[in-house]
């Protein structure tokens, strides 16, 4: 089976940023309001629409997307949608869902937007509903904030105050003003998506834990093989598995798909973009580290359903 039908059929699907490198923190270039949008902070009414609790995560220098979340509550007897969000943090602000389907978590983007029925509340949180936003201009750094712009059906538009939390946090700090004072007390230490001084594989791991572990679902990673720039990694969470293809770019290692046993298939690779030599080399690689595996272990790494592409342009 080729990989290349299957990618023309990946344009629903999210991207999500994987690059790891050690850099210093700089400071992303601020966002400018829209004109016609109120610029807020804190809990907000918009009409019959109450926005709390929007948070980003902090991220790498390199990383190419950010996250948003926030929660909204509809107090109104109408039902309303928020149809779409913009911020000039990045190139392109979409709205993204993340959701199992046969026990693999899958993302897409909601182009329809995400209903907000009267009378209830919808929390985009990590891990379900989420803002994206692609094309990063620069890095969303811990104790700063951004503006995001809301855009709802029936309610109009809102500009919302978006403060940036640590890069493993679920929610948003309330107090904004210890918030900033945690800014300045962890912006000289080291981010523990720091990666400087780690083997490829060792790095790869930690990038890997840190973007997709969460609190009571360790993410077990497998065997890792490594061809110059090119990269396959196995790995295992809450009962299911799949491999991950990854290139090192000046960024730092990013995972540019995950897929299941297709990862295994040489012409699978070179038909992606992976050079015949490192391709040739990762197959038989795998093979060998795999081959010291259980039979059902290699099984759930095959299992995965499809392909999910995170960051295309990699390779």
């Amino acid at each position: 089976m080729l990989f290349r039908p299957l990618l023309a059929g990946l344009a629903g699907l999210a991207l999500l940023s994987t690059a790891v490198m050690a850099q210093d923190a700089a400071h992303h270039g601020a966002a400018h309001t829209q004109a016609d949008a109120p610029t807020i902070s804190g809990e907000v009414k918009l009409g019959d629409i109450a926005i709390s609790g929007a948070f980003s995560r902090a991220t790498l220098p390199n990383a190419p997307v950010g996250g948003g979340f926030l929660t909204i509550a509809n107090t109104g007897t109408l039902d309303d949608r928020l149809v779409s969000a913009s911020a000039d943090v990045g190139r392109e602000t979409q709205i993204h869902e993340m959701a199992v389907v046969n026990d693999v978590m899958r993302m897409r983007q909601l182009d329809g937007g995400i209903p907000v029925a009267a009378g209830e509340t919808v929390t985009l949180s990590p891990g379900g509903l989420h803002l994206m936003f692609m094309g990063l201009n620069g890095p969303l750094v811990e104790g700063e904030s951004f503006p995001v712009t809301l855009t709802f059906e029936k309610a109009g538009s809102i500009t919302i105050d978006m403060s940036i939390a640590g890069s493993a946090a679920r929610e948003g700090a309330m107090d904004h003003g210890a918030h900033g004072g945690a800014h300045g007390a962890g912006h000289g230490s080291a981010s523990p998506l720091d990666q400087r001084g780690l083997s490829d594989v060792d790095a790869i791991a930690a990038m890997q834990k840190a973007l997709f572990e969460t609190p009571g679902n360790p993410l077990e990673m497998g065997p890792i093989v490594v061809s110059g720039d090119y990269a396959i990694s196995g790995w295992t969470q809450n009962g299911a598995g799949g491999r991950a293809l990854l290139r090192k770019t000046a960024r730092g290692w990013g995972i540019h798909l995950c897929a299941g046993d297709g990862l295994k298939d040489v012409d699978n690779l070179i038909s992606i973009g992976v050079p015949e030599d490192a391709a040739r080399a990762l197959v038989a690689a795998l093979a060998v580290e795999e081959g010291k595996l259980s039979p059902a272990t290699v099984a759930l790494y095959d299992a995965f359903d499809g392909t999910v592409m995170v960051d295309e342009d990699l390779i």
